[in-house]
């Protein structure tokens, strides 16, 4: 994610927390700023929580964005190596398992995220 759309994301963000914050201490109430667009109360409640869960999802794909942009920036320091690995004949898992043991991962949930992640990135590159 690009810096200008990191910006844009998080005003996003801020506008979509503060109208859902003004929804919450507002809903059913006749001088809500809903009512400038919607005239029936009764939908405030579903409203709120569409937008709720439109943040909560905005939120877990920055997450996924910023673990994700960690490995691309690891491949990409270590290219010159990753070559040299591929012209021994090591295979993308092989090579991922070897950038794992370097960074001390070893076991775990967080190992093979990081190894299926590793092996598409490797994937990508020529």
């Amino acid at each position: 994610m690009s810096s200008k759309s990191k910006k844009l994301f998080f005003v996003i963000v801020v506008i979509l927390s503060i109208i859902i914050v003004l929804l919450i201490f507002n809903a059913g109430n006749p001088n809500s700023i809903l009512r400038y667009i919607i005239k029936d109360p009764s939908y405030d409640f579903i409203i709120l929580f569409a937008l709720a869960v439109l943040l909560s999802l905005m939120s877990f794909y920055y997450a996924h964005t910023n673990e994700t942009g960690g490995y691309e920036k690891i491949v990409q320091a270590n290219l010159k190596n990753i070559r040299r690995l591929r012209k021994n004949r090591k295979t993308n898992k092989e090579i991922a398992e070897t950038i794992l043991n370097a960074m001390n991962m070893r076991r775990g949930y967080r190992y093979h995220y990081a190894l299926r992640r590793l092996i598409i990135l490797l994937g990508r590159i020529e």
